[in-house]
């Protein structure tokens, strides 16, 4: 059973004291990238231009984030640029053709290598009309991406995280929600720890290894769930399974994107406030104790915590200094095949389960949407002029957004599926079984 987030040990909650250890928060707020000490203090922000998504750090404070569409931009921790890397098409799980536009990048602790995310929307004749994501891997002194042959093409999972310098999590997939993956050529060659009854999205595993944090269900039941681990996540596959220790006490659409502090003691995720950080005395199978609450920031998104300082100053004023990203490149001889939506400002949308049957609309039927741009994203299921469920979110970065409608007992044969995003619909038929 799933039990509340709760400060058990304490009589309230506390606020901690800011730490003399080294440690940043990079993020993203209005649009750039910033860097922040754990504690809130000494902001400094990296990148103008706007447009600033899938910021991460090395342990050197080395940082990368992406504008746009790409290139993957690496800068000193100060801001300065260091060099571009041009991702390449790669095929996707349905034989599609993803277009490089990276996201959800994470850098090795060592700062060697650079995981990332392609995330389309692709049909054929013989594969369902879906949203597909795939995680690859490049070395981080290059300007081009590393060959997929060296570190392969992990199929339908995103949201990397680093457990060492050749070994990462990823969330998705057939079968498994949280997997671990080994670098090394080969497609699918990950392999399952946890598979829950809920979907886990992503997450980040301690740097001391005993603790895990995930997102646990979709839309606006969206929580953080904290887990004891066990075993040796470095070197066993699988460690044993983690147990659930507490969870966040209400659901958030915006829940996202919890990162460890460098001690293990502090995660930073996230959440309609902003970014939230909360501070543990203990994570034990079964409860957790909370030290402490704060809010980083209101208005920032997608923390990546670090163990390195942010810099004291930016390098250099901010008029022409962060890097240019360069049109995204076309494959030699040919289109992408299959090509893209018609309409590039449509967002495209796939029903995540087999079949609309009237037990999952009971239950609240989950989709998936692909938007080109950030902003508020409304589904509603129509029978003929009555709305009988609903659901909306927020897109952080452009490409892949899950939503839970609303329950509905709705006894319709037929029913329409519309989304809206950016003032956009896309309307789908949908026949329940």
């Amino acid at each position: 059973m799933l039990r509340l987030l709760t400060a058990a040990a304490l009589a309230g909650a506390l606020v901690v004291p800011a730490s003399a250890a080294a440690d940043s928060i990079v993020y993203i707020d209005q649009g750039n990238v910033w860097s922040a000490k754990g504690d809130g203090s000494h902001k400094v922000q990296l990148t103008e231009g706007g447009g600033w998504h899938s910021p991460t750090q090395a342990d050197d404070g080395t940082v990368a984030a992406v504008q746009g569409g790409g290139p993957i931009s690496v800068m000193a921790r100060d801001g300065r640029p260091l060099r571009t890397i041009t991702t390449t098409y790669q095929k996707s799980s349905n034989a599609g053709q993803f277009t490089p536009r990276p996201i959800e990048l994470s850098f090795s602790p060592d700062g060697s290598k650079l995981a990332y995310v392609y995330t389309g929307y692709f049909c054929n004749v013989v594969a369902t009309c879906g949203v597909v994501t795939s995680t690859f891997y490049t070395r981080a002194d290059v300007t081009t991406a590393t060959p997929v042959d060296v570190y392969g093409n992990q199929f339908d999972v995103a949201h990397p995280e680093w457990i060492t310098n050749e070994r990462t999590l990823v969330f998705g997939g057939h079968g498994s929600q949280v997997s671990i993956d080994d670098l090394g050529p080969g497609d699918y060659s990950h392999q399952a720890w946890m598979t829950p009854n809920a979907d886990q999205g992503d997450g980040e595993l301690s740097r001391d290894n005993k603790k895990l944090a995930t997102t646990f269900f979709y839309g606006k039941d969206t929580l953080i769930a904290f887990f004891a681990v066990s075993g040796d996540p470095k070197t066993q596959t699988p460690p044993a399974q983690p147990q659930l220790a507490c969870q966040t006490s209400a659901g958030d659409e915006q829940h996202a994107d919890p990162s460890w502090s460098p001690d293990s003691r502090s995660v930073a995720f996230q959440s309609a406030k902003g970014i939230e950080i909360v501070s543990f005395s203990s994570v034990v199978a079964g409860t957790c104790d909370v030290a402490g609450e704060r809010i980083l920031t209101a208005t920032g998104s997608e923390p990546d915590w670090g163990q390195a300082d942010p810099p004291a100053a930016r390098y250099a004023p901010l008029t022409g200094t962060t890097p240019t990203p360069t049109p995204t490149p076309t494959p030699p001889g040919s289109t992408p095949n299959p090509a893209p939506p018609a309409n590039p400002g449509k967002p495209t949308l796939t029903i995540s389960t087999a079949k609309a049957t009237r037990a999952v609309l009971r239950k609240g039927l989950t989709i998936k949407v692909s938007v080109p741009a950030t902003g508020k994203v409304t589904a509603k299921l129509v029978d003929g002029k009555k709305t009988v469920a609903t659901a909306k979110a927020t897109a952080r970065t452009p490409g892949a957004l899950t939503l839970r409608l609303s329950k509905t007992k709705s006894r319709a044969k037929r029913l329409t599926l519309a989304v809206t995003a950016g003032g956009v619909t896309v309307n789908r038929k949908l026949t329940i079984r």
